[in-house]
């Protein structure tokens, strides 16, 4: 990933591998008096836990690892750790972590080429983490699902032994999320051990470990959505599209801190996510580490609710504060700060002096006097305000024309909390199933190209978040739907700049994630799309339709199949096929339910789907 490429190089190029001190010295954030001992902390967490550092590493490199493969990885790592540590002279000891790890993975020929990474190991060193990072897969639908260990055969792992136990936990996550940042990773990890020390006590294990573990994967599900979210908007807009987003995220959440402040923690922010998305698991530790440990510095001046987070330790202590910790009291008179911009006399002498300024000082100032707005209407008025600033200076009186600005954040604010309460009102008519299928239709019209698979994980998701949303009440449901809608939009356009679909959503992709959902709205059926040779088995059914999960599973798929086979035919014809689809099912109250599916089923499906003009008479 090339972002801000000679300041990135200035910063790693100093690092030790294992001791990975001057690596943090380089960062721009100023020291507090008390951060060298949690910075130690952080080193010697790294230096202690370098096992489960790496394995995140190589299992987010290499997917398809097995446990062994990265276990073996794991252990060269280890030895290069006490190598070093013996001797930190050596040539191999100043190189930087991600190097490292890439080497090792090169240098065992086997691997390299069972998992086709000869490409990338012939590159040097920047051009191969490009490439290590290319092939990082959001879709792991290759993998088998993870099934959390039986508990009592995992309770008796983890008492054999906790840190292999552990570290396997840690290797299946890794490689299914691929774009979580390490500390995150091992956060988690250390919940999961504290559910285990728990629930391993319990009589009724099963209850314990299915209600406790079921949160932290939900955990994982959001926060792996918003990170890698972060990995796009860094991929596609570079610096100034992370930073933007993460004035608005900052302020809300901290709307006490000063300008002067924010700029501080902002200055290093697209490097330390650079590196966490690329992998460089020590970069993202200790960039990490050293923004965390400002803002704890700072408890009066930034937010009292962190105290509590910041009594943790390393890797806790981030994902508390950053993911966990609610947003701050708002300070009274905020809207002072704001009306400067839309009121004040000099603010085209301050467009013309600082352009890129002025807009992240807008938004920081609204943002944090208006944290229930949604991230992606924030993001909007602030391109709103600079086009504004731009048209109003250039004429004769621009007071008079930028002191309209506040009448549009409010029209446009207006108009997209409408859209969501009209989606939520058809989603208290429809019921999640229903909505599910509604946005399952629509999906797959608008991008027909994509997998089931993959439409129906989106819809799944997104009906999922009006389930959340929805009820919170209006003000609380048009934040939660629309952020939710946002990172499901990412997911769908991918990180890597290469992915395709059609022309229509191609563009919707590339624009700002502040008007992707607008743009998805208002697209229609893709006519550029060609259907696919109809295959008669996606239309066959067998007894076990009579089973409720694969009725489920075989009428979201039928939805897609219908439109990927006519894309342009009308929402009331599909949605008749699934009420016959439905009536279909008489065959499950049957004794002879076999004869009655080979018989029956087939020779009315087609004549439905004949009736209906979706797939052609000569079947």
């Amino acid at each position: 990933m090339k972002v801000n490429t000679g300041a990135m190089l200035s910063i790693r190029s100093i690092g030790s591998v294992i001791l990975f001190f001057s690596l943090v010295e380089s960062l721009t954030l100023p020291k507090a008096p008390q951060q060298k001992d949690y910075l130690n902390v952080t080193q010697k967490f790294l230096e202690n836990n370098i096992r489960d550092v790496a394995t995140v590493a190589f299992a987010q490199f290499i997917q398809e690892a097995t446990y062994e493969e990265i276990t073996g990885l794991g252990e060269q790592m280890v030895h290069h750790r006490d190598k070093c540590i013996a001797n930190v002279q050596l040539p191999e000891c100043s190189q930087i972590a991600i190097h490292v790890m890439q080497d090792k993975i090169c240098g065992v020929k086997e691997l390299s080429n069972k998992y086709r990474l000869s490409e990338c190991c012939t590159n040097d060193t920047s051009e191969r983490r490009l490439c290590f990072f290319q092939r990082k897969n959001v879709d792991v639908s290759f993998l088998t699902p993870f099934q959390v260990p039986d508990p009592e055969k995992g309770c008796q792992e983890f008492e054999e032994d906790q840190d292999a136990f552990l570290n396997h936990y840690i290797y299946e996550i890794a490689r299914r999320n691929p774009f979580v940042f390490a500390p995150t990773l091992l956060s988690l990890a250390a919940h999961y051990k504290e559910v285990s020390t728990s629930c391993c006590q319990e009589e009724n294990k099963h209850e314990c470990f299915h209600t406790k573990v079921t949160t932290i994967t939900n955990d994982l599900k959001d926060i792996s959505a918003k990170q890698q979210n972060l990995c796009g908007v860094l991929r596609q807009f570079g610096p100034k599209g992370v930073k933007l987003l993460k004035v608005v995220e900052i302020s809300q959440k901290f709307p006490k801190i000063d300008f002067k402040e924010l700029d501080i923690l902002l200055k290093d922010v697209p490097t330390m996510i650079d590196g966490c998305c690329e992998g460089d698991v020590v970069h993202c530790f200790h960039s990490e580490a050293k923004m965390i440990n400002y803002i704890c510095s700072k408890p009066d001046s930034i937010s009292s609710k962190i105290r509590d987070c910041c009594q943790l330790t390393a890797p806790q202590r981030g994902e508390c504060i950053m993911i966990h910790s609610e947003n701050d009291d708002k300070p009274e008179d905020l809207s002072l700060g704001a009306k400067i911009f839309t009121e004040g006399d000099d603010v085209c002498q301050h467009l013309h002096e600082d352009k890129e300024n002025i807009l992240t000082e807008f938004l920081y100032e609204y943002s944090r006097q208006h944290p229930e707005l949604p991230l992606t209407v924030l993001l909007s008025i602030g391109v709103m305000y600079e086009k504004l600033l731009e048209r109003c200076c250039k004429t004769e009186n621009p007071k008079e024309c930028y002191g309209h600005g506040e009448e549009e954040f409010l029209r446009v604010t207006a108009e997209t909390q409408a859209i969501t309460k009209l989606e939520c009102g058809y989603f208290q008519i429809l019921g999640e199933e229903g909505f599910l299928n509604q946005c399952l239709l629509r999906l797959t019209k608008k991008a027909p190209q994509l997998s089931p698979q993959e439409l129906i994980s989106h819809s799944q998701k997104l009906a999922a978040s009006f389930t959340k949303c929805c009820p919170l009440g209006e003000g609380q449901a048009f934040a939660c739907v629309d952020n939710a809608v946002r990172l499901i939009l990412g997911e769908l356009c991918g990180i890597n700049k290469n992915r395709t679909i059609n022309p229509s959503v191609d563009n919707c992709c590339k624009s700002l994630p502040a008007f992707r959902s607008w743009c998805f709205n208002n697209l229609t059926a893709d006519e550029t799309y060609t259907p696919p040779i109809f295959l008669p088995e996606v239309f066959t059914f067998n007894i076990t339709l009579c089973q409720k999960m694969e009725q489920q599973r075989k009428r979201r798929e039928l939805i897609v199949n219908l439109v990927q086979q006519k894309p342009l035919s009308a929402v009331e014809q599909v949605m008749q096929v699934l009420s016959d689809f439905s009536k279909m099912m008489d065959c499950c109250e049957t004794e002879e339910r076999e004869t009655c599916f080979k018989e029956e089923i087939m020779n009315r499906t087609k004549a439905v789907l004949a009736h209906h003009g979706l797939i052609y008479l000569h079947l």
